[in-house]
């Protein structure tokens, strides 16, 4: 667990290191791109084929949601979560990390976070995202999954890790956020799991 630690620990400090914070703001049609009718959401529709069945729901009841982590998937302890954010200040400025999840196997990480709504939080968020861009390694895409709008943002690092963020339409006035770190080398494997995370998000 500890080895693994510190190389997720190395990663998520490449990330931050290639963030350049000072981007100027895109102009945006009103606050909040959810609500911008330029912007078209693709309806996906989960092939139900090859889809994990997982039954371990986690509850963030103060944001009222549920979801499925990635099968195989542990809760890492609170102070394991908090030495990873403390170590690599990974998104202590955008949002809440309520846990962290990892599937030692195949290394995939689910992070799953949120913040409230205001003016500003989702642009800043998005901006930040946006300057990891880095030519065709980098993808925004607009979907609705099982009737609920996300925007997703997929970042292929070097070749060996992807990143994937979801951010999902504001509900109970937060944003809920579910981010996924994964290794190339076992990218199809790590998509079904992911999927099926993603489909199983309900807001209570």
């Amino acid at each position: 667990m500890n080895k693994y630690i510190i190389s997720f620990s190395i990663i998520i400090f490449i990330i931050i290191s290639c963030t350049n914070n000072n981007s100027e703001s895109e102009n945006q049609s009103g606050n909040d791109l959810f609500s911008n009718k330029k912007i078209t959401f693709q309806r996906l529709d989960l092939n139900e084929e090859g889809i994990v069945n997982n039954t371990n729901s986690y509850s963030i009841t103060n944001i009222g949601v549920s979801f499925i982590p990635p099968i195989n998937s542990v809760k890492l302890p609170d102070e394991e979560k908090d030495s990873i954010i403390s170590q690599t200040g990974y998104g202590k400025d955008y949002f809440y990390t309520d846990s962290m999840f990892i599937d030692e196997k195949i290394k995939i990480t689910c992070l799953a976070a949120y913040m409230k709504k205001d003016d500003t939080s989702l642009n800043n968020l998005i901006n930040f995202i946006r300057t990891m861009k880095d030519g065709k390694n980098f993808t925004e895409e607009y979907y609705i999954i099982n009737g609920k709008k996300n925007i997703q943002f997929k970042i292929n690092m070097n070749n060996t890790t992807f990143i994937l963020y979801t951010i999902f339409e504001s509900k109970n006035d937060n944003y809920f956020i579910l981010n996924y770190t994964f290794p190339a080398a076992y990218l199809e494997d790590s998509m079904v799991r992911i999927a099926n995370s993603l489909g199983s998000v309900t807001f209570y």
